[in-house]
């Protein structure tokens, strides 16, 4: 009996400490994925960083969309804010860029996690770039109001999480806020089915085309060149 009571002790203290160990030193599906940024040609100094999740990561043409800006993307799919922040130092400080551009957060909507916690792991992604790039500018852009947000019911969730990251950006000057989600939608606001694949989620060529419309001029205006 004595033997099972310790037994059960230690278990106990193996789980508390586990509980507390640095994430960073575990392992994440997406680690095979994030592998291959160190596998591609260093970026020049001073570029434009796109992180964060599939909308970026299957932006095919970005580079000529974004022209003549120096676009590095560095997105994978199926990433929510806790990823970024466990492969941050792979990813961010890499990089040597001027300005990050952040798409992240309709994962987390989609696995039922609470704006707040969002927004959490936001603000620390965003500390962590200032520390790591002290003189780049970042631009967050929001979680698009896709037709699957609206079948599933979390076009509240989405909304509050973009209200949230433009309110990050008031007053500091190293950030700025860019809403799609105009150029997505109708005057009803209802959502433009020429602009989103069949998953109802990812976006068409036409979809990006329209994004580029408004994210490339705040892009060109954020980018300090080296």
């Amino acid at each position: 009996m004595k033997t099972l009571i310790l037994a059960i002790a230690l278990m106990n203290i193996s789980w508390s400490l586990g509980a507390e160990t640095d994430p960073k030193q575990g392992e994440n599906k997406y680690t095979a994925d994030v592998a291959k940024f160190a596998t591609t040609p260093a970026p020049a100094p001073g570029g434009v960083l796109l992180i964060g999740s599939s909308i970026f990561r299957k932006w095919v043409n970005f580079a000529s969309d974004l022209a003549p800006l120096p676009i590095i993307n560095r997105a994978f799919g199926g990433s929510q804010t806790k990823d970024q922040l466990f492969f941050f130092e792979q990813i961010v400080p890499t990089s040597h860029a001027n300005l990050v551009v952040w798409y992240c957060g309709s994962n987390d909507i989609n696995a039922h996690k609470k704006p707040d916690a969002i927004l959490k792991n936001t603000k620390e992604w965003i500390n962590q770039t200032r520390a790591a790039l002290p003189h780049a500018r970042i631009v967050l852009v929001s979680v698009i109001r896709a037709p699957q947000k609206r079948k599933d019911g979390y076009l509240a969730q989405v909304d509050e999480v973009n209200k949230g990251l433009r309110s990050l950006t008031a007053d500091s000057p190293d950030l700025a806020y860019v809403d799609v989600n105009p150029v997505l939608e109708n005057s009803a606001g209802e959502s433009l089915i020429e602009c989103f694949v069949e998953d109802k989620l990812h976006l068409t060529l036409e979809g990006y085309r329209r994004i580029t419309s408004v994210l490339h001029p705040v892009l060109e205006k954020n980018w300090k060149q080296p």
